[in-house]
């Protein structure tokens, strides 16, 4: 696998299950919150014991890519230009009565779905939605059943060699990843979307998407 090193923007419940989950799966993850990393030291400890905290700044040094794991109200809380050049993984959601930053609402109003107006505030970094329509719980969860070892996840994205890396993540996570055609097509994995913390295999979950299974 070509993916050795993770960096996750955010360590609360959904940023430390994916840490798990990668660790269990032999990948190394750097972790970053708005707390300095001496400050991260016990809760890590106790909820992601094998990831390595960093600065926030930081993140993007000697990882493959970074999941964007922080509640969206907090996006103006990121240095952008850390970012840069970046395989940027979208997995937030976007919450009713969340206060959400100017630029993102204008995108929203302008009929953008959250993803590509991540995309469209973070110009130099390549945005994929992924990992955002499963629940903390279920991501780092037992999947020793035949449902749970087939549960798929989708991967939207612009480009066909970003959505390969992270479909490669998400396999490698233990899932059966399902590519979308567009960064636009992961409205459907929102929440509200019509995979939104479903438990599907790859066909039901193309078909909810209305994708071309042939």
């Amino acid at each position: 696998m070509s993916i050795k090193r993770i960096g996750i923007l955010g360590a609360g419940r959904a940023g430390t299950a994916l840490a798990r989950a990668a660790a269990s799966a032999g990948i190394e993850v750097h972790i970053a919150a708005s707390r300095p990393p001496r400050m991260l030291k016990y809760h890590l400890a106790q909820y992601a014991s094998h990831a390595t905290g960093v600065l926030a700044e930081d993140i993007a040094h000697d990882v493959d890519l970074v999941v964007l794991m922080v509640p969206q109200e907090e996006l103006d809380d990121i240095d952008v230009s850390s970012l840069a050049g970046t395989l940027l993984i979208d997995a937030t959601n976007r919450w009713e009565d969340e206060p959400l930053p100017h630029w993102f609402e204008s995108a929203l109003d302008a009929g953008l779905s959250s993803s590509e107006a991540i995309a469209a505030h973070f110009k130099s970094s390549h945005v994929v939605k992924a990992l955002n329509h499963i629940s903390h719980w279920d991501m780092d969860a037992d999947r020793a059943t035949k449902q749970a070892a087939q549960r798929a996840l989708g991967v939207a994205s612009d480009s066909s060699e970003n959505a390969g890396t992270v479909c490669e993540l998400t396999q490698a996570l233990g899932f059966s990843p399902v590519a979308l055609p567009s960064l636009a097509a992961g409205r459907g994995m929102e929440p509200g979307g019509a995979v939104f913390n479903e438990v599907l295999d790859a066909v039901e979950l193309a078909e909810r998407l209305g994708l071309n299974t042939d």
